[in-house]
């Protein structure tokens, strides 16, 4: 029996909503010869039924039931079982054009590509009196100029690595993910393990190719996905991640990819504290200096993807590094942008609710006239080189 083409890995955890429609846009491509791995992560929810429904409706399907072993292991798995010459993969959130895999496929043989790059779609589904939305991805224009129908290594474009990692926008040959034992770091929940994943598929081949048309839609509406319920630690770890791979495998891309790979992490991590006053614990305050000491001013000022402004910020903690100690939080506890604020204290004249002042942990407070028309916002903490 002749392997299929490409195996598709959709690593599934809490979208019954979106499962059907994933689903649906992946069965009904123009490929046919493909076989779908559904990775349940084990929640109890309406996500195993539609699985084993597609399961036993398509023998194209293979689905599995893990326990919640997270973004990283699902996909490994996948991995492991997939019989593919390519190996795609979707988010289970997402949906994609009929004709990608297809496409996709031709493109990448007919080049022998290691992988495939795509630009995507950014997607909002209609909310209320909101009309559905969709976009290009907001960096399509920082890649037109990467030729198509030709191979390349990163050094050659290494815009790839200041962009979205978006590794579901991409195809790769299963063949080079074995033999280099490209692999995703196994992390509880979504992890962010993205930025290392792609480092290691873009790191070891010079046979790259970039197709400049967009087949996914990612989804940003999705209330439950990780980029809405951010996780500071996890990023900081990650990018930790990153920097020991780029020291212990690819030393020799390092300044080449530095102010790509900078600005990347300037939005995930230095941002979230520098401007949005985010608090540290005392580990992540450790590792983002230590992750801070893999940078030179040399590579910071090259970062031309960064405003002028954000680049001497990361310049000052890079020459005063002490700064970011203003931003440990003093209960020692990880906070993030879902933190509720809480009530401080409340102005009422006969009865009558005048002003309430709310207070996000110890560094943002927000003023309401009659406790919900908001009229201003202070910040504490921000770092002195922000002002």
């Amino acid at each position: 029996m002749n392997s299929p083409k490409v195996s598709v890995i959709v690593p599934i955890y809490k979208v019954e909503r979106y499962l059907v429609q994933c689903i649906d846009s992946i069965v009904n491509q123009t490929l046919k010869d493909i076989e779908i791995i559904l990775i349940d992560e084990g929640d109890i929810d309406a996500c195993r039924f539609i699985i084993d429904h597609y399961e036993q409706t398509d023998n194209r399907v293979k689905a599995i039931h893990e326990k919640n072993g997270g973004y990283g292991t699902s996909v490994n798995k996948g991995f492991d079982i997939a019989a593919g010459e390519y190996i795609s993969i979707i988010e289970s959130d997402d949906f994609i054009e009929p004709k990608m895999l297809e496409e996709m496929y031709n493109y990448a043989k007919k080049l022998d590509a290691d992988v495939v790059k795509t630009p995507y779609y950014e997607y909002w589904d209609k909310k209320g009196d909101k009309n559905e939305r969709v976009q290009l991805c907001f960096w399509y224009q920082k890649t037109k100029n990467i030729p198509e129908n030709k191979l390349f290594s990163i050094e050659n474009y290494p815009i790839l690595m200041g962009i979205h990692p978006s590794i579901w926008a991409a195809l790769y040959k299963t063949e080079y993910l074995r033999n280099k034992n490209i692999r995703c770091i196994e992390a509880k929940g979504a992890g962010y393990v993205d930025n290392h994943f792609r480092t290691q598929a873009f790191c070891q081949t010079d046979k790259i190719a970039f197709l400049n048309k967009p087949f996914n839609y990612y989804r940003l509406s999705n209330e439950d996905a990780s980029t809405v319920h951010y996780d500071l630690s996890a990023f900081i770890t990650r990018w930790a991640d990153v920097h020991k791979l780029f020291k212990e495998k690819f030393p020799e891309k390092w300044n080449t990819l530095a102010p790509y790979c900078i600005k990347e992490e300037w939005i995930n991590t230095f941002f979230r504290v520098a401007k949005k006053g985010f608090a540290l614990t005392n580990e992540d305050y450790e590792t983002l200096l230590n992750n801070l000491s893999y940078m030179t001013i040399k590579q910071i000022k090259a970062c031309n993807l960064l405003s002028e402004n954000d680049r001497q910020i990361l310049i000052k903690l890079k020459e005063t590094p002490t700064l970011l100690q203003n931003h440990i939080s003093k209960s020692n506890i990880q906070q993030n942008e879902k933190v509720h604020y809480k009530t401080k204290f409340k102005i009422s004249v006969f009865g009558i609710l005048l002003l309430t002042i709310k207070s996000k942990l110890d560094y943002k407070y927000k003023g309401y006239l009659f406790g919900f028309i908001p009229i201003f916002t202070v910040r504490k903490g921000w770092l002195a080189c922000s002002k």
